[in-house]
């Protein structure tokens, strides 16, 4: 039985709709999976992680301490053997030097150093910080062997503004865990549920699509309006909604993952209102969950998702704009036949492009494509 290809796999936390993916790739290599930053999925989605990671049992797994905002360990584990190396992170300025000495140990070792990035080309500050960072990120993602993106626009960006060369970026979708279809829940054609599932913060741009819902409830009577989540910005929308007098608007709060998948099913449309500010949405998994549960849905221009997942399924539209979100609610929400044909398009594109099976294949051929 010929030996597994050895792979150093750097990550900064173990978000749940990844562990599926570990769990598959340490099937098939000799993975040394190392969480640099475990802290993250607490700071943006606040839930905790134990120190066993559940679904992680059988996978070679390491999290690593943090001293002012470093991973200790991570260049011992870098200077072990290893064929591959996946790294690559900059969103804080540890995490830039950190894969910077990742990158320069894997090369002087001769190692294959890929990058696994979900990066696009949203409006940046133009400050000298940025301009310096562009220049690193630049030489980093051209001289490593490979890069993994999740969608067309993360492609776009690494070769358009970085001119890394297009047969170096491989698209390796993303794709949520998310499952359970319940057979005794259907969706309503008399009452109908508009959902937003995410945080409640400003560059999530719900106030767009609450004005979007007020003018839409002016014209159809028998919608509600659902937002779960939490954050700073949960006082204010009530606030918002109760000075303009807007009726059926249902502030759910924090929902377990488990418990979402209800909430999915029943509904008739999920928005997602992104808006760029600093950054735009990476990528944004509620896309695949609501797709997965059959609902049309509406994103717009700074979802990171929008090109790859909104095709005959729902309509993309600009940020900032709460007019045109209104139009296109209102075009999905008052014809029940295109509603429909809508939601069976969302299976359909979950279930042929959207699966764990396409994400490890997209994996294997990266790897094999620079042995």
């Amino acid at each position: 039985m010929p030996e597994k290809t050895k792979i150093l796999f750097t990550h900064n936390t173990a978000m749940w709709y990844r562990i599926p993916f570990f769990r598959k790739l340490a099937e098939l290599y000799d993975l040394d999976l190392v969480f640099t930053h475990i802290n993250v999925i607490q700071d943006i989605y606040d839930n905790e992680l134990d120190k066993k990671i559940r679904g992680l049992e059988e996978v070679n797994y390491t999290i690593l301490e943090n001293k002012h905002g470093f991973a200790k360990g991570l260049i011992k584990k870098a200077c072990s053997n290893n064929e591959f190396v996946i790294g690559g992170s900059w969103d804080t300025i540890q995490e830039l030097i950190e894969s910077l000495i990742l990158f320069f140990i894997t090369k002087i070792k001769r190692e294959k150093f890929i990058i696994w990035r979900e990066d696009w080309d949203w409006k940046k500050e133009n400050n000298l910080k940025e301009k310096i960072l562009n220049i690193v990120i630049k030489y980093l993602t051209n001289h490593s062997d490979a890069i993994l993106v999740p969608g067309t626009l993360h492609k776009q960006y690494f070769h358009d503004k970085l001119g890394v060369s297009e047969n170096k970026i491989h698209i390796m979708p993303n794709v949520s865990n998310i499952s359970g279809i319940n057979e005794n829940i259907t969706k309503s054609q008399t009452d109908k549920k508009i959902l937003y599932v995410g945080r409640l913060i400003p560059r999530k741009g719900i106030n767009y699509l609450i004005e979007a819902y007020s003018k839409l409830k002016k014209e159809v009577d028998n919608i509600q309006l659902l937002i779960i989540g939490s954050g700073p910005e949960e006082d204010s929308l009530k606030e918002y909604v109760k000075e303009n007098n807007i009726e059926d608007v249902a502030f759910l709060g924090k929902i377990e993952n488990n418990e979402l998948k209800e909430y999915y099913q029943e509904s008739n449309l999920v928005v997602i209102p992104s808006i760029n500010k600093g950054m735009g949405d990476p990528w944004v998994f509620v896309l695949n969950e609501a797709m997965y549960y059959g609902n049309p849905v509406i994103a717009t221009t700074a979802v990171g998702a929008a090109p790859d997942m909104i095709k005959d399924n729902g309509f993309i539209v600009p940020e900032k704009d709460s007019d045109s979100l209104y139009n296109a609610m209102y075009e999905i929400i008052t014809d029940n036949e295109l509603e429909k044909k809508m939601s069976q398009e969302s299976v359909n594109i979950i279930k042929k492009e959207f699966q764990y099976s396409n994400m490890i294949n997209a994996f294997i051929k990266t790897i094999e494509s620079i042995k």
